[in-house]
Parts: structure tokens; sequence; C-alpha cells
């Protein structure tokens, strides 16, 4: 005999209870991992070992010997596991809500805010590995996007909800583009995060993913139909006309990426950005501090994030420069008012800010 629906009803909700109560547990868990864990790693390094003036291989061995950053490297990797897979994981959560989430994605949108490219081949090393520890990664399903989504808003190292906003405002200090390409846009956060700061502006974000891009024209605000578009293309080919953005932006994109299409993607930015127009790429780049930098070097493995270091390989002047811009900035980007306090209280990913002005007469 079935059971009533009434009790099917009651199992589904306190299945979603039992998931969300696991995922706050979790997201507990992960702020003691990034602080007091953290820091117990910082004193214990300290006391026993001290700091080198570079990271180099016997500081290394010496502080993978160390019983807390051991049990410190455990729990990053274990933690984003259990965020994400099991039956209270984040993609179990979001596959029992598939006929709501589903809904969302058959509601019909206006000509023009979402064009899909079927045909596009998605790169290898796009597909190849689970980044974030993401069964699948962002383009597995249509409801991928979701499960990213899902984990971004928990919260975490890249969760803070200001991240978009605060990466706008350090734009718009410098520059005030009324045409923008989002690259690498994902779910949409940092696209509509230009679209609410410039209602002037058109902005067009770009994702490999059809599930992302479809996520993020659903989730557009209907005040901005007509000005926001999403597209599934390349990156690294959009097809886009020369010269046809003011601005060309990414937020945590080049670190996604292998060396030879960052440089590709440069190239790009060089063909399609207008002369006197702007690059702005939030992302990130090994910190100094030998300690911080071994940590942040050991994430790639932990996270499942294989290129993390690549881009990092590049000279960015000589690169820009032959892509036609005539200067480079890298700086510094606080995620949160403290985030830059020395020592640090908590592990975080070392934020920059990289700016670029195409030459005038490129």
């Amino acid at each position: 005999m079935n059971a009533p629906a009434s009790t099917l009803s009651s199992r589904t909700r306190l299945a979603e209870q039992e998931r969300e109560a696991y995922q706050r547990f979790l997201g507990a868990a992960r702020a003691y991992w990034a602080t007091r864990m953290f820091a117990g790693v910082q004193r214990q390094v300290e006391s026993e070992i001290g700091a080198p003036d570079t990271l180099n291989d016997d500081f290394r061995s010496r502080v993978e010997a160390l019983p807390t950053y051991q049990v410190f490297a455990w729990f990053e990797r274990h933690l984003q596991r259990m965020r994400y897979s099991g039956h209270r994981g984040l993609a179990a959560g979001v596959e029992a809500r598939r006929a709501e989430l589903s809904n969302v994605l058959s509601r019909p949108l206006p000509e023009g805010l979402l064009t899909l490219n079927t045909e596009l081949r998605l790169p290898s090393y796009f597909v190849d590995c689970d980044i974030h520890q993401q069964p699948g990664g962002v383009a597995a399903h249509d409801l991928s996007a979701f499960i990213y989504r899902d984990a971004v808003q928990s919260g975490g190292v890249v969760g803070v909800a200001s991240l978009h906003d605060r990466h706008v405002q350090r734009v718009l200090e410098r520059f005030r583009p009324t045409r923008i390409l989002d690259m690498g846009c994902g779910f949409g956060r940092s696209t509509l995060a230009f679209a609410k700061a410039l209602p002037e502006a058109r902005v067009c974000g770009v994702d490999l993913s059809a599930s992302c891009v479809r996520v993020a024209a659903h989730e557009t605000p209907e005040a901005m139909w007509g000005r926001v578009n999403f597209l599934q293309a390349d990156a690294t080919r959009t097809g886009l006309p020369d010269c046809s953005v003011d601005l060309l932006t990414s937020t945590m994109l080049l670190h996604e990426m292998p060396e030879y299409a960052v440089r590709q993607l440069i190239a790009e930015a060089g063909r399609l950005v207008r002369p006197g127009g702007m690059v702005a790429h939030l992302d990130f780049l090994p910190p100094e501090e030998p300690l911080l930098r071994m940590i942040y070097e050991g994430h790639a493995a932990r996270n499942n994030e294989p290129y993390l270091l690549e881009h990092s390989r590049i000279n960015l002047q000589e690169a820009y420069a032959a892509a036609g811009f005539n200067s480079v900035e890298i700086s510094d980007f606080a995620e949160t008012d403290d985030a830059l306090q020395l020592p640090p209280a908590r592990w975080r990913l070392p934020w920059k800010l990289i700016l670029a002005v195409k030459s005038e007469d490129a």
C-alpha cells in the first residue's frame, strides 16, 4: 500500500529540515576551522619552526609534519566533500527540489535575455574535474548551477554577501562604463551587481555552463530586462564584435583556467575592449608569507582547484601589453572591513584586483 500524500509530505519536510541542520553544522565547523584551527597552526609554526623569508622545501616538510596542520588540511578537504555529497549534501538537496526548480527554469523569458549554444564544445579543463568537489561541476546537468548557488549562499571563503558590491565600487572609483561584459558570470551575482550599480549600463554575462546562464537569466529582476542578458559562450572566443565593451570584468575566473586559456582570454580582452576601456579581474594570487602561501597552494588539491596557481605564472604586464593595454595595476582586495588585518585572524583566500587600461591608440 502506498503511503498517504500527507505522510510523504511530512517525510519530505523532515528530510529538508535535516539537510538544513546538517548544512548549518558544517557552516559552524567551517567557521571553527577557518579561525580556531587556523590560529592553532599559526601558533605551532611560530613556536616550533619560525618563519623563513620565503617558502622552501625544509619549511614545507616540517609544517606538514605538525599535527595541527594535518588536522587543518584534513578538515578543509572533508568539510567541503561533506558539504556537497551524501544524502544531506547540497547536491541531494537540489535533487530533492527538482520539480520545484525545474518549474523555475520553465518560466518564459523575454527575447534576448538568454542565448544558449547547444553546439558549444566545453573545454576539457572545464569538465574533467569536479571543481570545488561539486559532483560533476557546474555543467553536469540542468540543475548544477543551483547546487553552486546554494554553496555560495551558505557562506564560506567566497560567500561574503558584499563581495561583488565591493568589487563594483572599486571599479567605479576609476571608471563608469556603459557597456559591460562579465566573463565567467556563474549564476549572475557579479553581472547583476554591476547592473544594479549602473542603471544606465548594458551588462552581458558569459559562461560556459548552460545551467549557470539559465539560472542567472531566471533570477534577473524584471526591471533589468532589456539591458541585461546572458550568453553561453567560451570566454576565450566569445564571437562578440571587436571593441564592443567599455569594461570586461570577471570574478574568480582566472584561477579556474589553465595558463594557455588565461593567455587566450587576455588576447580576447584586447579584441573586445574599446580603446580607453578597462579590464577588471577579481581573483587570487599567492601570498608572500610562507605559511599562508603553503596553505594556499595546498588548497588547490584539497578543494579540487587544479589550475589555481597557473595564472600566477604569467607576467601580466607583458601579456596585457601584447594585447594592447598600456597599464596594469594589481592591488589587495578586502572582502570585509577587517580582511587585511595582520596577523590574519582567519584563513582567507588572497584576493587581488587586477586592472588594465586599453591604450587609446590600440
